[in-house]
């Protein structure tokens, strides 16, 4: 992976909270996760699993693979297409 993809996942993930005004605390408890984790991805210290994804995406109301979608649209995220063509 790219260090390209931390950073717009952070951004996007920071963009979809703010779109539905959400504090960084409200979505951690939401996905059941610490509101630190949640500044460390926005703030690009930490790579979300899978599962993380999927809670966050469920958090925000959309499919993985939206959220995925989001992150995808930004041009130096080559990894996100590498990674869902891997779990195909």
């Amino acid at each position: 992976m790219d260090t390209y993809s931390v950073h717009h996942f952070g951004s996007v993930l920071k963009k979809l909270r703010i779109a539905q005004s959400l504090s960084q605390e409200s979505l951690a408890f939401r996905c059941g996760r610490h509101p630190s984790y949640i500044s460390l991805l926005e703030r690009n210290l930490k790579k979300p699993s899978l599962d993380t994804i999927i809670a966050l995406a469920t958090a925000l109301g959309m499919s993985a693979s939206e959220l995925l979608r989001e992150v995808e649209k930004h041009p130096r995220n080559r990894w996100v297409k590498e990674y869902i063509h891997n779990l195909a």
